[in-house]
């Protein structure tokens, strides 16, 4: 399944071997509006087609075309999960929405590939190979494990 750009929506690509067809339907929006077409050419023409009429209509009528989003929306996650994510919130002094903002942002914010930061927050053993001496650290802060030559940690 492909997906299809236009005008800010987003369409799907589909094929029926039944009916020997290409088909799709405009997405993430209440409306409902579909094409089809025998060829990639076609579906793409029919695709943008409806589209176009889809906003000529809204504008004849006066309705507003529905947005691909909004901004807002309901998620369900069970009481466990709400009050745990509430009380991380709290302790981060940041609103629920704020903290659910994030964590999505992070999730989908480097092209759909979680980003993952890893903290060091314990004591590891580094060693100076140049001065021949063995130190303890301890951070909290984002380390660039690249940067260091760990030979124990625990």
């Amino acid at each position: 399944m492909a997906d299809l750009k236009y005008k800010g929506f987003t369409g799907s690509a589909n094929v029926s071997v039944e009916d020997g067809c290409l088909h799709g339907r405009i997405l993430f929006i209440d409306d409902i509006i579909t094409y089809e077409g025998a060829t990639v050419d076609e579906l793409l023409g029919a695709f943008q087609e409806s589209i176009d009429s889809y906003l000529a209509y809204c504008d004849r009528t006066g309705k507003a075309p529905n947005k691909p989003y909004s901004g807002s929306f309901n998620v369900r996650i069970g009481p466990e999960l709400h009050q745990k994510a509430a009380e991380e919130a709290h302790k981060q002094g940041i609103k629920l929405n704020v903290f659910v903002y994030r964590a999505i942002q992070d999730s989908v914010g480097n092209n759909g590939i979680a980003k993952v930061e890893h903290i060091l927050n314990h004591i590891v053993t580094l060693k100076d190979e140049v001065k021949s001496e063995t130190r303890i650290a301890t951070t909290k802060s984002p380390v660039k494990w690249e940067q260091m030559h760990v030979y124990a940690t625990h």
